[in-house]
């Protein structure tokens, strides 16, 4: 099984990038993974120039950025994990850009051919507050992969998150059985 893990946390050496890399080592024998940060990237929001809607694009999208490199990576994947700490209810801005870019690969007006119909996806979260307040961001992720007919596998919270209690295994239980939902 093939994992994409798309971390949208600033901080290389932070809370996420310390949660991704508890998954990593748990999930490592039993998926290949790559992990692409994407804060560092210039990957812009969808400007709705409707031509991915128009035609099938060879580059999947009008907009030439650092997106064009990971449309390949996302549509070879098995399932992609979003790495997302919660800021103001929501993820991260490049996350969300990275989440919006994917409307091109889903064609035509009439959305007749979907290149994300059958993905799978689940995301890792941190936050300063309890689990609820990821709750925003998860439904409407929830509400994307139900428009997209991509099949939502759940998330994982870690609310008050702090580097250290996830680096000392705190939450490897959580993490184990989190990673034996989604790599099913």
């Amino acid at each position: 099984m093939k994992a994409l893990i798309i971390n949208g946390s600033p901080r290389a050496n932070g809370n996420t990038s310390e949660l991704a890399d508890r998954f990593q080592n748990i999930a490592g024998n039993k998926a290949d993974i790559e992990e692409i940060r994407i804060f560092d990237m210039d990957i812009k929001g969808c400007k709705n120039c409707g031509a991915c809607q128009k035609a099938v694009l060879s580059s999947h999208c009008a907009v030439k950025d650092d997106m064009s490199n990971l449309y390949g990576k996302f549509l070879a994947s098995d399932i992609t994990v979003l790495a997302s700490p919660i800021y103001m209810w929501q993820f991260t801005p490049c996350t969300i850009a990275f989440l919006n870019r994917l409307h091109c690969l889903c064609h035509s007006e009439d959305f007749s051919y979907n290149d994300m119909a059958g993905k799978k996806m689940a995301v890792l979260i941190t936050s300063g507050a309890e689990e609820e307040v990821a709750d925003y961001a998860v439904n409407g992720l929830k509400d994307f992969c139900e428009f997209f007919s991509i099949e939502y596998k759940g998330d994982l919270r870690v609310p008050f998150a702090k580097k250290e209690k996830i680096s000392s295994g705190e939450y490897d239980e959580k993490v184990r059985e989190f990673v034996a939902k989604i790599l099913m």
